[in-house]
């Protein structure tokens, strides 16, 4: 039932985007329901582990809490540099627009080394805040806690290439980690289970 959720809410997620430009009248409730789906798939992964609210409240949340700063000023980072470029880019779009005028080679390489550095400065943040939850979480769960992390979650759900029986428990634990712990909704969702 868990893995039928969770395709199904992938499912949806990637229809979504898919469909993104186009609305409907009630794409804004369709949007709500989809992420109360999400929700409810985080929950299938996140309640088997029985974390404790002493757990959550002193252990958990104060590292989501840091790693998601980590994050917030990678973004803020990717901020300045865009806006750094949006006087070349409106430049562009103009003489693209009235003039014809196919894009200027220096703007095609900016914005190529710009969007290579994110995501290489993206793919780096990401390393360091999988390696600080995972850290958290060897420490605060027990071996209880571990072996449901570690066998709940099927990595081919996510990754149909990914081989479940040839992973160490580690890569398991750091898969887990990215997909739910580090989920944009885990946060609220672990705010209100520790109440």
């Amino acid at each position: 039932m868990k893995h039928l959720l969770l395709s199904l809410g992938l499912c949806l997620a990637l229809f979504t985007g898919a469909s993104a430009q186009i609305t409907t009248d009630k794409g804004d409730k369709s949007n709500e329901i989809n992420l109360k789906i999400h929700e409810v798939d985080l929950l299938i992964q996140l309640l088997p582990l029985l974390l404790t609210k002493d757990q959550l409240n002193h252990d958990v949340l104060p590292t989501i809490e840091i790693v998601r700063d980590m994050e917030r000023k990678e973004l803020q980072a990717e901020d300045e540099a865009l806006a750094g470029m949006e006087a070349d880019l409106d430049a562009t779009l103009k003489d693209a627009y009235e003039k014809g005028a196919y894009p200027a080679r220096k703007v095609i390489d900016e914005v190529s080394q710009t969007t290579g550095k994110f995501a290489t400065k993206q793919l780096l943040t990401q390393l360091q805040m999988v390696a600080a939850v995972t850290a958290m979480l060897e420490k605060t769960l027990n071996a209880g806690q571990k072996k449901v992390l570690i066998n709940s979650f099927d990595p081919r759900f996510i990754d149909p290439a990914a081989k479940p029986e040839t992973m160490t428990a580690e890569a398991k634990m750091n898969f887990y980690v990215k997909r739910v712990f580090l989920d944009p909704y885990v946060y609220n969702i672990l705010k209100k289970l520790a109440k």
